[in-house]
């Protein structure tokens, strides 16, 4: 499994998964270059080159690509509820100009950040890749539509395409909105923590440096793949799991409880099964206690 010798575009590279993702393939020899409509927080690796671009509308940046790693998206599901034309210009139209980017530059390959969340409350637990899909979201809609294109230019135009379901993604640097962030940030301000609901919602939550390993293996996978993997652990962890872990030894945290989410599913748990099938990878991070033994 060589690396890919030709360089890689990573779309979405100054969000929570694109730094990581960026380091990632760096680190391992790959020829990287980073895109976002926002200016990079921090310095990249050496030898990674940056160019700033809004899919939706600027011209795409072009170069002797082998693979698009596309990243890039508007997220959250409760945000989504009030920003549906946001979040399909953004996640799916963005989406179709890179894939036309691709068939009209003869780019071979694509890797499409997809979303646990195009399951539903009637998914049977763990969730394998063939359950029938059920959005709860705008947001989750925009990315089975994104999928769903995808795998419309692969049979259309050979297009090697990979949908990674990720899984909910925890770690360093983690965006304020992800519920982690949003409880310490509370208990640091000494302000209550809002939990919408009781609390017994269940997440799997995947380590960000498990996830860019995925996409360095999906690119270095030569075999034949189904075109949508799940990335998660297998495992999962209640909200009020999650305030445990970050509430400092010996505090109580004020809660604020309020209604449930209609946008919100009670639990997601991955059938991950396929991606150790067919690229090899496992998690080697457990929430929240770190690496694996």
């Amino acid at each position: 499994m060589a690396p890919i010798p030709a360089p890689i575009l990573v779309t979405g590279s100054s969000g929570f998964i694109g730094r990581h993702v960026v380091r990632q393939l760096a680190a391992s020899g790959h020829q990287v270059t980073a895109t976002d409509y926002r200016p990079q927080a921090e310095p990249l690796p050496d030898g990674v080159k940056f160019q700033r671009c809004d899919l939706r509308s600027d011209p795409l940046p072009h170069g002797d690509f082998a693979a698009i790693v596309h990243l890039a998206a508007l997220a959250g599901v409760r945000p989504s509820l009030d920003r549906p034309l946001d979040y399909e210009a953004t996640n799916v139209l963005a989406t179709l100009r890179l894939l036309e980017h691709c068939r009209q530059t003869s780019i071979d390959r694509f890797i499409l950040a997809s979303s646990s969340s195009v399951y539903g409350p009637a998914t049977p637990l763990p969730a394998e890749e063939s359950a029938l899909p059920c959005p709860q979201s705008p947001y989750a809609l925009t990315k089975l539509h994104a999928e769903q294109w995808g795998q419309l230019y692969a049979k259309l135009h050979g297009l090697n395409f990979l949908a990674l379901r990720f899984f909910s993604v925890w770690g360093p640097g983690q965006r304020p909105d992800l519920a982690l962030e949003a409880f310490r940030r509370k208990i640091e301000a000494g302000q209550p923590v809002v939990i919408n609901g009781d609390g017994s919602q269940r997440r799997d939550l995947t380590h960000v440096h498990d996830v860019a390993r995925a996409v360095e293996l999906a690119l270095r996978h030569s075999g034949t793949t189904p075109t949508v993997l799940n990335v998660g652990t297998g495992r999962n962890h209640s909200v009020l799991d999650m305030l445990a872990a970050v509430t400092p030894s010996g505090s109580t945290p004020r809660i604020d409880y309020r209604h449930a989410n209609p946008a919100d599913v009670p639990a997601t748990l991955a059938d991950a099964k396929s991606a150790k099938k067919y690229l090899g990878w496992t998690p080697k991070f457990t929430f929240p206690n770190g690496p694996l033994e």
